[in-house]
């Protein structure tokens, strides 16, 4: 696994003394809260509903043990004992006194650990496929080339004031793990007919009031180029972005102002004048690096004779929560963050430290975060995962629900978040109570729920099967309901079902569109296949009937 180097770690340390004159300015009465206010964002730091929040960059969704201890450490010192995994691979903190910030920073950054540019105008934390490295049929590990391009734009001079926050995912594998047409900027790692490595790239996606699919902006840049490339899409829009207009900031906006067509045009153009900068050609030497220190450290093993053991309740565990390993002998092990009456993704500090005791035990002392609010563990062997299973049992992790409708995917909502309109911690813990039969899960089958508690769509309802958004009616919490969203194998905004539904009778109206599902379901037709076949009508008369 790559560490930072000591020049990143030094960087970080002159960070955090920067950030602690600025604060320590603030608190003295110095500098008033609204010129602090970008300056604690670009340090990662909201004030929320009830206290300061603090979002860490765990970069392209990648932890080691050491840090994941820090973090439960920091959960007990300067937080009530737990995180929250956000579906963009970072972890955030709900009550944060402004005071400790400082040496909560600079605890981070003893291990490796930031959060920097993890909210402002400015590009944020790069994700990446969780699974990068580990899955058959892959056309190169992301994460290299996430590291790469962090180093050459965190701080970039001419994009550190962009005219809205900028999200970047980077894949390179089958299956899209990363939604990549609702960032910002998606790149995804194909080969050309001469077998040549380069990016595809996508730009102008994103959820939130406007939900759109980014546009297919170059079909192939060279994996060398994609710097310079980068720099031209990036500057079109710090040069044309709607500055002037609070809800047209994102570039998305932009891209469907200009057309696909124009906007690629003047990246072209643009880039055409920068495309041979010897400065802006990715350093391939340093690519074959990183490939090195991103390698697996795993090899092959046999297990000649290996017979797994027969247990009912770790089979269900097994089906949902375990994947194909491309190492032979070798398996990828997910571990559901959901719990009944709890936000999704939250994990207290006592998991945390658990959580990284069996990383080191089972997983090489790796583990990896995931846009559904789990925890992977990449490199379990197949003799191990049993026992596994019986330690995550032992601690209660072992939940079975991974890839069933009771794996929720919820922000924080109106417990938290001063944006909110509408609570998603109670209607998920709704949910899966009127849900709680694991053999009726087991028939559902993968199908998920997303819900967001307003329109800012940090859970990414927009892309699930079933969307729920909170809002507002006359002082009353209200749900728009999104169905047959997807990104897995392309990318589809779910359609509006139709009215909002009131906070009492939305967990009804998610049953009704299960039941019609199930009633309509060919052998083992998904969700969205069923929509695609029978339209919305169905659903639609079932629910408002």
């Amino acid at each position: 696994m790559y560490q930072y180097s000591p020049e990143d770690t030094k960087f970080l340390v002159e960070r955090v003394d920067q950030f602690e004159k600025q604060l320590k300015r603030h608190l003295d009465g110095d500098l008033d809260a609204a010129k602090f206010r970008s300056l604690r964002l670009r340090n990662g730091l909201y004030m929320e509903l009830h206290a300061h929040m603090l979002r860490v960059a765990i970069p392209y969704g990648t932890l080691n043990t050491i840090q994941l201890r820090a973090l439960a450490d920091v959960a007990d010192k300067y937080d009530r004992g737990f995180g929250h995994f956000t579906t963009r691979q970072n972890i955030q903190y709900n009550w944060i006194e402004l005071s400790e910030i400082a040496n909560l920073l600079r605890e981070l950054s003893s291990v490796g650990l930031h959060a920097i540019q993890t909210s402002g105008k400015a590009t944020r934390n790069i994700t990446a496929d969780p699974l990068s490295g580990l899955t058959e049929g892959e056309i190169a590990d992301a994460r290299p080339y996430c590291e790469l391009i962090r180093r050459w734009l965190n701080l970039h001079p001419e994009f550190s004031w962009l005219p809205g926050k900028f999200k970047i995912a980077i894949n390179g594998a089958k299956l899209d793990e990363t939604a990549l047409r609702v960032h910002d900027l998606g790149l995804r790692l194909i080969r050309n007919k001469e077998g040549e490595l380069g990016f595809t790239v996508y730009v102008g996606g994103g959820l939130g009031a406007a939900a759109m699919v980014a546009a297919e902006t170059a079909s192939f840049v060279p994996v060398e180029d994609i710097l310079s490339y980068l720099e031209s899409a990036m500057r079109i829009y710090n040069l044309k972005g709607r500055r002037d207009h609070l809800k047209k900031l994102r570039i998305k906006f932009l891209v469907r102002e200009l057309g696909a067509k124009e906007y690629s045009r003047l990246v072209d153009e643009d880039w055409k004048q920068t495309r041979d900068d010897p400065e802006l050609k990715l350093n391939l030497t340093h690519l074959s690096e990183l490939e090195k220190d991103f390698a697996l450290p795993i090899k092959p093993l046999a297990l000649d004779g290996f017979v797994d053991k027969v247990d009912f309740n770790y089979s269900i565990w097994k089906k949902n929560n375990v994947r194909a390993h491309k190492v032979s002998g070798h398996s990828i092990v997910n571990i559901s963050l959901t719990k009944l009456g709890e936000a999704p993704g939250d994990a207290t500090s006592e998991q945390m430290r658990i959580l990284a005791d069996l990383a080191d035990q089972y997983s090489y002392s790796e583990l990896r975060t995931t846009k559904r609010q789990t925890i992977v563990f990449p490199y379990v062997r197949k003799d191990q995962v049993f026992d596994l299973w019986q330690s995550l049992e032992k601690y209660g992790l072992a939940s079975p629900h991974q890839g069933t409708l009771a794996q929720i995917v919820a922000c924080p909502g109106g417990d938290y978040c001063d944006l909110a309109k509408a609570g998603s911690i109670p209607i998920a813990t709704r949910v899966q109570q009127r849900f709680d039969d694991m053999d009726k899960l087991l028939d559902i089958g993968d199908l998920n729920i997303n819900i967001s508690g307003c329109e800012n769509s940090c859970a990414h309802h927009h892309v699930a099967d079933i969307g729920l958004l909170g809002m507002q009616k006359n002082g009353e919490e209200y749900y728009q309901i999104t169905v047959a969203g997807e990104t897995l194998h392309k990318t589809v905004i779910g359609k509006k079902l139709g009215p909002s539904v009131s906070g009492d009778n939305v967990v009804d109206a998610v049953e009704d569109i299960v039941n019609v599902y199930l009633d309509n379901r060919e052998e083992e037709e998904k969700f969205t296949e069923v929509f695609k076949r029978i339209g919305i009508k169905p659903f639609k008369e079932k629910v408002y009937e």
